[in-house]
């Protein structure tokens, strides 16, 4: 894995012998070539009745306490990925569940629950060589976008059967003076933390990064690619990044224990040195995990190893010092093997209610969904559970409700 472009047969060779066993490349080349891009035009158009399918962001009449209580966790548990989950996102598909989980090693897992294949419906692939800490599908499933400790981002697009290096961090030496993150990479201790897609540009052509350094990046994949801008926003690692639905605010979360919100309109500097003023903040105490605007953009939900879940209202509107609208008492101390807790919110919204899912330390081992105003709407526990889930998500589309948690060993649950 040099950071150049990765065919399917190259990205399964790369897993090594312990995973690929005859058969594998083939297998995975089918599934890529034939079963793939069916989950891709399922994504648009008429859904069947059995469809987990609904437009992202929408509301949805269905009765929320009903659709909790139908939840399963007793079925749908695979070995996804070999090592400890970083990141888990859902298909955009309307017809089909297939799970993307990546893990501390660099490796891909694809997940196509209802198969009834001999590999439990699972494909792997190793496209990066360090952790992979965001998935993020298209609205169209035709491309996965995915952000690694090793300093790239790669976009696998069904169409071409590739994993394509979109951007790489490159110290300033001048062979690199072409590439687009020339002068993006200041060393061992330079690393990609997470990545946020720019929903201001529907063709998902955009996104920002943030990095161990305290720096955000916009990277506009659009024409021949580039970086907007390059700015330190903390002294210290930047967790998370999130972009209010208007825009124009975006928060960041990290190691300085403070949610900060900044007016992108009035960054004076592309490619600055000098931190950039926040008009609001929270202080947490410790460290934060990661801080999420609502797709109302009305409420963010942070994470802190406080051991809190704070949720903040109409932040993006506030000046100065901010209080949490509520703080939820929340273990999440999840030690050195574990991966942090992150709550993420539900695209879609049931009962006109919005709701989070996150990790949970408790015993029997479940999921926590709480709604939008902090109150706890169910722990989601079954047989498919046995380990901490740190890293959950939501079907994007699930007019059914759909929750995904990944463990520290690989193993991803779905409770539907």
């Amino acid at each position: 894995n040099d950071g150049g472009p990765l065919s399917v047969p190259q990205a399964v060779e790369l897993t090594g012998p312990k995973w690929n066993k005859d058969g594998t490349v083939d297998s995975c080349v089918e599934f890529m070539s034939a079963v793939l891009p069916r989950r891709r035009d399922s994504c648009a158009g008429v859904t069947s009745p059995t469809s987990v399918g609904q437009g992202p962001g929408k509301r949805s009449s269905i009765d929320l306490e009903s659709r909790i209580c139908e939840l399963n966790v007793d079925q749908d548990v695979a070995k996804v990925c070999p090592d400890r989950v970083y990141s888990v996102t859902c298909h955009p598909s309307n017809e089909h569940l297939l799970v993307a989980a990546g893990d501390k090693k660099g490796f891909l897992g694809l997940w196509n629950v209802d198969s009834d294949a001999e590999n439990d419906g699972v494909y792997l692939f190793k496209p990066h060589s360090g952790a992979i800490s965001s998935l993020v599908w298209d609205n169209t499933g035709s491309s996965l976008l995915s952000s690694s400790y090793d300093g790239t981002v790669r976009l696998f697009d069904i169409n071409r059967q590739t994993f394509d290096a979109v951007f790489a961090s490159y110290d300033d030496q001048a062979k690199f003076k072409n590439e687009i993150g020339y002068g993006t990479d200041s060393g061992y201790n330079s690393w990609i933390q997470s990545m946020e897609m720019d929903h201001r540009y529907e063709s998902s052509k955009a996104f920002f990064l943030s990095t161990s350094e305290g720096n955000v990046l916009h990277i506009d994949l659009r024409s021949k690619g580039k970086v907007t801008f390059n700015q330190a926003f903390s002294e210290r690692k930047i967790n998370t990044v999130s972009l209010h639905r208007d825009g124009n605010v975006m928060a960041t979360a990290g190691l300085t224990g403070v949610v900060e919100l900044f007016d992108l309109r009035k960054l004076q500097s592309k490619n600055s040195s000098k931190k950039p003023k926040s008009f609001a903040t929270q202080a947490a105490g410790r460290s934060i995990n990661s801080a999420y605007f609502s797709p109302s953009g009305t409420k963010m939900i942070t994470t802190t190893q406080s051991n809190t879940l704070d949720i903040l209202e109409n932040s993006h509107t506030a000046k100065g010092v901010i209080k949490p609208m509520r703080r939820i008492k929340h273990d999440n101390q999840t030690g050195r093997w574990l991966s942090t807790f992150m709550a993420r919110w539900n695209p879609n919204s049931f009962s006109n209610k919005e709701m989070f899912v996150v990790g949970s330390m408790s015993k029997p081992r479940c999921m926590e969904l709480y709604d939008c105003d902090g109150d706890q709407l169910s722990e989601l526990r079954g047989d498919a559970l046995t380990a901490v889930a740190s890293r959950c998500c939501f079907h994007p589309n699930a007019s059914k409700l759909i929750v995904v948690g990944g463990n520290s060993s690989g193993r991803v649950t779905v409770a539907r």
